[in-house]
């Protein structure tokens, strides 16, 4: 008896081991199935590619996504079977499965085949369907532009006449989108047999990337570094400095703060390395992926010189309207946090909505913190930016010119409960407006809002 039951409880382990068995192939072969799939998923293309057999509308699986050479791998059908090719990341748009693609591009089918060419050079394309939102891009006589929407905008006018035509939401062959109004628009259905040209990065057709190059409007490259670290320094920002291929005129020019270098040239002439040549002059550009357009020329004393461009969706004026604006909402906040504070030890610390300030009892932060000879107020200005670490430690910088001093005294500043915190920082640690690190040994001052006022 005892034999029999022991050989039960043996083949009942038995059994249980192979359901584990057979459950842990049945999971690692899922895993291996998924893990093992080609797709990361599928895009919609934005603009047509004759030459890969590809129209705008278009499903297709897409294989890799590379941020740094900016495009993605798809897979699309060839006289070979499946192939792979690259396409730059603005011509598709992505989504994670199938079936959000073809709700996607079930949406657009009203314009799917539609595009447009330019009648008038240097027509606008707006942010918003209204002829006074800011531009976008600037388009040249006989550009091929695709139309993806329709919209209710604000009318234009000719005088004290309406012009005929809609606007449309509208995509460049660089990627860039917005609003353009039809009048100086000649839609077409490609289907009609009219070819589409791309001057986007894959562009085929040298003319079109030289098209692109000389339509832009080029600003320092140090530009968009500040537009996408958020530290816009309007002390290093004027609309006036950029490179300016100005083919009208046929004399490109680039402006800095040293002042104009012009190079008069006759035409612009493709080398054999892809840059173009502005010819009678020693200037060449090449425009690498990204945006960026190398510039490069002789100067004055024969050496040669290299400058770094890019075109921006936001103009200079823009960037710095909007960063006065930031500035302005930081001191705000800090007004409406007290705007009297006051300290046992530090004094009475009071802010205008002015920008002006009073601080009265601040004498042991003399001369270690404040200088000596400074009045008991000033302006107070949001001028510095925070990185690293130190950015994760405080909400921002305050900077305070004091009566009868020339240099300003900066302070780290965060909210605290009731109260704002500052940290005083000398000038050692902030390097082009930025603080790069803390005192070794800093001044920490706590203030209570006398009027509990909120950030």
């Amino acid at each position: 008896m005892a034999m029999k039951s022991t050989m039960l409880f043996t083949k009942k382990k038995s059994g249980l081991a192979v359901l584990r068995l057979a459950a842990v192939c049945l999971f690692l072969s899922c895993f291996l199935l998924v893990s093992c799939s080609r797709y990361i998923g599928y895009g919609v293309m934005n603009w047509s590619v004759p030459e890969m057999g590809l129209s705008a509308g278009d499903i297709v699986p897409v294989c890799i996504r590379s941020n740094i050479s900016n495009l993605y791998v798809i897979e699309i059908e060839t006289s070979e079977g499946a192939g792979r090719r690259e396409v730059p990341l603005w011509q598709l748009t992505f989504y994670s499965s199938r079936s959000k693609a073809e709700k996607a591009a079930a949406g657009s089918q009203e314009f799917r085949y539609m595009y447009a060419s330019v009648k008038s050079d240097g027509l606008p394309i707006r942010e918003e369907p209204d002829n006074t939102s800011r531009q976008v891009y600037r388009l040249r006589q006989s550009e091929i532009i695709k139309i993806t929407g329709q919209g209710d905008g604000i009318p234009v006018f000719a005088g004290d006449s309406p012009l005929e035509g809609d606007w449309y939401t509208v995509m460049t062959g660089d990627g860039t989108t917005g609003w353009c109004f039809s009048y100086n628009l000649t839609l077409f259905d490609e289907r009609d047999g009219i070819a589409v040209e791309n001057s986007g990065e894959s562009a085929a057709v040298p003319d079109s990337r030289m098209e692109y190059i000389l339509s832009r409007v080029w600003y320092p490259s140090e530009y968009k570094t500040m537009l996408d670290s958020g530290m816009v320094d309007i002390k290093q920002v004027n609309p006036a400095w950029g490179f300016f291929p100005s083919p009208d005129s046929k004399t490109a020019r680039i402006e800095d703060e040293n002042g104009v270098i012009s190079f008069p040239y006759t035409e612009v002439i493709q080398d054999s390395s892809g840059s173009y040549r502005f010819d009678g002059s020693s200037l060449s550009v090449e425009l690498r992926r990204g945006g960026t357009l190398v510039v490069q020329y002789t100067d004055e004393n024969g050496m040669p010189a290299v400058r770094y461009f890019t075109g921006l969706d936001i103009t200079p004026d823009k960037m710095i309207e909007d960063e006065l604006a930031r500035r302005a909402e930081q001191l705000a906040r800090i007004v409406r946090a007290g705007p009297r504070f006051v300290s046992s030890s530090y004094g009475v610390l009071q802010f205008a909505e002015n920008g002006g300030f009073l601080w009265n009892g601040y004498g042991i932060l003399v001369p270690s913190v404040i200088p000596e000879g400074a009045g008991a107020g000033g302006r107070a200005e949001i001028e510095c930016f925070l990185s690293g670490q130190v950015g994760s430690l405080y909400d921002g910088v305050i900077s305070l010119y004091f009566d009868g001093l020339e240099n300003r005294v900066n302070f780290l500043y965060t909210f605290s409960d009731g109260g704002i915190k500052l940290e005083a920082v000398s000038s050692a640690n902030i390097s082009d407006d930025t603080v790069v690190s803390r005192d070794i040994s800093p001044t920490i001052m706590f203030f209570y809002s006398e009027g509990g006022g909120e950030n």
